[in-house]
């Protein structure tokens, strides 16, 4: 199964386009996607989406022009599909949906991919489920940073929310916006770092602080969730994450690895290899919370069920 980490998203076997207005974007997306449904009775969906590109004159505006003139051709031409459109359903993909995306690399210029059912298990570490692979999370203001924003984000590729029931070991938490998150869920949390959280955090009685070195530390028993937003070299990071998974130290993971620059890159394919050969059910991506950093995340092998979808 391929991996892609430093894209927003990816179009499987991408089909170039050119169109000069919105009207011929629209008659020649509705003619391929009736082609390509023409004997499909299921769900499937429609993004249409700007592709990031230097010299991009196209704008989100735009997209949704389009993609709405898509929508009244096939109320026209074909009504059937019109109604089984998923227009606003972000969860997971049905076993029998399509995704067809429209990525515009410029107002005149793009790209058509159709994704079939059959095809996405195997392309759902590559391809999102959200238009241009991009996940919004909103502002908590009572967070104590924006950092919270990685794990929210997380969560909604997951589809799963941390659990009230379960426990979380954070490494290098301070000043404490997963630790805070992972409260607001209700989880429990033992904390380790070097400086100590948030003073209300502090307080928080499901929560645990241990004063010292986050790589260092070793639970007592298997933890549901291992959470790490430290700033450390990509390596002992990437050391860390695999020394808790093959210790079976943890079930759920999220842990963010960050680069120092682009030459840092090369230590993902390895990181890749080595948890699909372990049989761990996971993801690594840049998020759109993500500076110049990537998530991995996901479920171990001792689990045995899917992590869901991106």
């Amino acid at each position: 199964m391929p991996c892609v980490a430093l894209a927003s998203q990816c179009l499987p076997a991408a089909e170039k386009v050119e169109a000069a207005s919105i009207s011929q974007w629209a008659v020649r997306t509705a003619d391929w996607l009736l082609d390509r449904l023409a004997a499909h009775s299921g769900p499937w969906r429609l993004h249409v989406f700007c592709v990031a590109a230097a010299e991009s004159s196209v704008t989100p505006a735009r997209c949704r022009y389009v993609q709405q003139a898509v929508a009244n051709i096939l109320a026209k031409k074909q009504r059937r599909l019109r109604r089984s459109c998923n227009e606003t359903y972000a969860g997971p993909l049905a076993s029998d949906e399509w995704l067809l995306q429209v990525g515009m690399r410029t107002a005149t210029e793009g790209y058509l991919s159709a994704l079939p059912p059959l095809s996405w298990p195997g392309w759902r570490r590559c391809v999102s489920r959200f238009p241009g692979g991009r996940v919004d999370v909103p502002a908590d203001r009572r967070a104590p940073s924006r950092a919270f924003a990685k794990l929210a984000e997380v969560e909604l590729r997951l589809a799963r929310q941390l659990m009230a029931s379960e426990s979380c070991v954070d490494l290098g938490s301070s000043p404490g916006s997963w630790a805070y998150w992972a409260l607001k869920r209700g989880a429990t949390v033992v904390a380790v770092d070097r400086s100590p959280l948030r003073t209300d955090l502090m307080r928080e009685p499901r929560l645990t602080f241990i004063r010292g070195d986050a790589f260092r530390y070793r639970p007592t028993e298997t933890v549901d969730w291992l959470l790490c937003d430290v700033i450390a070299f990509p390596a002992k990071t990437i050391a860390r994450v695999e020394r808790w998974l093959s210790e079976g130290w943890c079930r759920w993971f999220c842990v963010t690895i960050k680069f120092r620059g682009q030459a840092d890159y090369d230590q993902l394919e390895p990181l890749k290899a080595g948890l699909s050969s372990a049989g761990h059910d996971f993801y690594l991506r840049r998020l759109t919370a993500n500076k110049n950093e990537v998530m991995l995340f996901g479920r171990t092998s001792a689990d045995g069920r899917t992590a869901g979808g991106l």
